[in-house]
C-alpha cells in the first residue's frame, strides 16, 4: 500500500533488490490477497504486515501473515524461501 516513491526509498537504503515491490493505493491486492484489515477502528482497509513470495510465472510460492503471536516474519527464512524460488527458476 505504500506509494512507489517509498519502495524506491525503502530499496536504495537496502542497496537495491534484485526484484520489484508492489504499490496498491487502491487496495485492491490487500483484498485479493486475503490481508485487509477492517478489524480495528483506524485500520479499515489497511494491509496486515504479510509476505507474498512469487515466482517468475506469477504463482505465489511461500506467503507469511502477520498475527498478534507473530508480528514480525523470521528474516532468515523469508531469505532462504526466496533463493529457494529463486533457484528453481
Amino acid at each position: 500500500m505504500d506509494s512507489v516513491f517509498s519502495h524506491q526509498a525503502f530499496a536504495k537504503e537496502l542497496g537495491g533488490l534484485p526484484f520489484d515491490l508492489i504499490g496498491d493505493f487502491e487496495r485492491k491486492m490487500v483484498t485479493d490477497y486475503g490481508v485487509r484489515r477492517d478489524d480495528v477502528a483506524g485500520y479499515s482497509g489497511m494491509a496486515r504486515r504479510s509476505i507474498f513470495i512469487v515466482d517468475r510465472n506469477g504463482v505465489i510460492r511461500w506467503t507469511w501473515i502477520g498475527s498478534r503471536e507473530q508480528p514480525q516474519p523470521d528474516y532468515d527464512l523469508v531469505i532462504d524461501e526466496a533463493k529457494k524460488v529463486a533457484a528453481e527458476a
